[in-house]
């Protein structure tokens, strides 16, 4: 059978107070069926440590779901293991884990910060 590819879109939003900055460099992700895909955030806020980073995604013709968020150093578990958030604070950095991919994980994934 061939790997069917998900084709992962990424946006950004961000709330809070001051200056506050999310980046992510990656346009498109692309991974194989039942494989992971790793997306990250780069955050630059000045107090990285204290920030809430939130993921979301808006698969199409459909609202915004929210699927984790972080807030501390370790790394958070959702959904039956199908996402997973963490923080890296030497890099200023959230990742967001999507295992098991399939057809159905085709979406514009985004982060958000509340500080």
């Amino acid at each position: 059978m061939p790997p069917l590819e998900a084709v992962i879109f990424l946006s950004l939003w961000a709330f809070g107070l001051g200056q506050l900055k999310l980046e992510q460099p990656e346009i498109s992700i692309s991974s194989a069926r039942d494989e992971s895909a790793q997306i990250p955030c780069k955050v630059s806020s000045g107090t990285f440590s204290k920030d809430y980073i939130h993921w979301y995604r808006q698969k199409p013709d459909q609202g915004i779901e929210h699927l984790i968020y972080v807030a501390s150093t370790a790394t958070v578990f959702g959904k039956n293991s199908k996402f997973k958030a963490s923080k890296y604070p030497q890099t200023s950095t959230s990742t967001l884990t999507i295992n098991f991919l399939e057809k159905e994980d085709e979406a514009v994934y985004f982060c958000a910060c509340w500080t």
